[in-house]
């Protein structure tokens, strides 16, 4: 796992993750001004989920695997409650396919409930994404909101992203709420272009070459508050988008939403389930939607991940990994040192995300975000390639722009360190307490 620095790339030929870590982590002052290095050693959590399985659909194979990395604190001073989830499934001519990314105080016990809650939906409904597909997934997601508020679970300050994939005899159907993403990995329409994407070798980040190249197709879009049609929904609904300040009044982190002259939510995505305080303010759990046609001949593999994995890894060195080491993995245990043969496809994903953030700690001391994908390898087992006489449309899907804003805002909680979540700010006593405050004044207004 050694790092090359040099001008001509050094491509990763081998995987082996260890557990056993040593980082030399940046001190820095008030400024941000670098003061010195301390070393730092830790050891790594194993998944808290890895699976694998092979399904019949559409008369052919499909293999599935999905992998959750824990995040954790590599000082040891912040214990962290892993908050992503996952499932998948078959019914009928169907794979449905969701992942979840938790946040807030209650976030895993919203995530897990948005997970059952969807599986559940899928058994019982899968007829109705055979019909309408993309209706079938509006409903998953906005049924699985309303339910959640009645569910007895305290979501006002959490919540979670949800990417759902449906796979049948209608295409690819992909629908999102928040920020993690999914993504097809497809043949070119030119199978003799043979040109690869150059990435320049740089501590924690080693360049893929794939066996062959493939295109990244997003399937969904991240949803951000800064992105023009979303901030305008926000700010008519009365709430402010602004980043946190740090101790010097500079603007840090993402774009957030605030109610105006309020600490709260701090909410750094402009869709979600749950964050009660957040709808009213203009965030909503209606996801966008997308239908794609299924290309036999071209489509290889479908990737659903949480941002843990797309803050490290661009959309194509996340299919190029994949290309270059699935054929190796041999789907078993959860030893270390982690490698092929012992590990599913999603889990190397998911610990090569983890070996990108280490870079990011030696940096800025964060802590380590939850990490999770779910690879769908379509047409698992067939030939490489299969020629038919359809003809090829370009898939796309229709792009936010973004917004730049300069204000910032001084949270109570001045500056977040080792604080990488998206979802709500609040986790000071005193934040929630003005929170519960606020409510019970809503209350009695109303």
């Amino acid at each position: 796992m050694g790092n090359c620095c040099g001008q001509r790339a050094q491509y990763l030929d081998e995987l082996e993750y260890k557990q056993i870590v040593q980082l030399h982590i940046s001190e820095k002052d008030r400024t941000g001004r670098s003061i010195g290095k301390y070393t730092l050693s830790f050891s790594l959590l194993p998944p808290s989920d890895q699976s694998c399985m092979i399904f019949d659909l559409l008369n052919t194979k499909v293999k599935v695997s999905g992998c959750i990395l824990p995040g954790f604190d590599p000082h040891g001073e912040c214990g962290k409650e892993c908050q992503d989830s996952y499932a998948f499934a078959t019914k009928e001519n169907n794979l449905f396919a969701v992942l979840l990314d938790g946040h807030g105080k209650e976030g895993r016990k919203v995530s897990l409930f948005c997970r059952d809650y969807m599986m559940n939906y899928f058994y019982k409904n899968y007829e109705l994404f055979e019909q309408d597909p993309q209706n079938a997934l509006e409903n998953v997601i906005e049924s699985c909101d309303n339910e959640l508020l009645s569910s007895g679970i305290e979501c006002n300050l959490s919540g979670t992203t949800a990417v759902v994939v449906i796979i049948n005899t209608l295409g690819i159907h992909a629908g999102s709420v928040g920020d993690s993403r999914s993504v097809l990995a497809s043949l070119p329409k030119d199978i003799s272009d043979t040109a690869y994407t150059q990435y320049k070798s740089l501590p924690f980040k080693r360049p893929v070459k794939p066996i062959r190249k493939l295109n990244a197709v997003p399937l969904t879009i991240d949803q951000k508050p800064n992105h023009e049609e979303e901030l305008k929904r926000i700010y008519k609904a009365g709430g402010v988008v602004e980043k946190l300040s740090d101790n010097l009044g500079r603007p840090v982190g993402p774009y957030r939403v605030w109610k105006r002259r309020s600490n709260l939510p701090g909410l750094a995505m402009s869709r979600s389930i749950g964050d009660g305080i957040a709808h009213n303010v203009g965030v909503i759990s209606s996801p966008i939607t997308h239908t794609f046609p299924l290309y036999t001949a071209y489509d290889q593999f479908i990737i659903l991940a949480s941002d843990g994995v797309w803050d490290v890894m661009e959309n194509l060195e996340v299919v190029n990994l994949i290309e270059r080491f699935r054929s190796s993995c041999q789907n078993t245990g959860k030893d270390y040192p982690a490698k092929t043969s012992n590990s599913t496809i999603a889990r190397l994903v998911c610990e090569e995300a983890r070996y990108r953030w280490f870079g990011i700690i030696e940096d800025d001391d964060v802590m380590i975000d939850d990490i999770s994908c779910i690879i769908i390898e379509l047409f698992y087992g067939e030939s490489v390639l299969k020629f038919d006489d359809r003809s090829i449309e370009d898939r796309k899907i229709n792009k936010f722009r973004s917004i730049a804003i300069e204000n910032a805002i001084k949270g109570q909680m001045g500056v977040v360190r080792k604080d990488p979540t998206r979802g709500s700010m609040a986790t000071e006593q005193a934040v929630i307490e003005e929170a519960i405050v606020e409510l019970q004044s809503e209350e009695e207004t109303q």
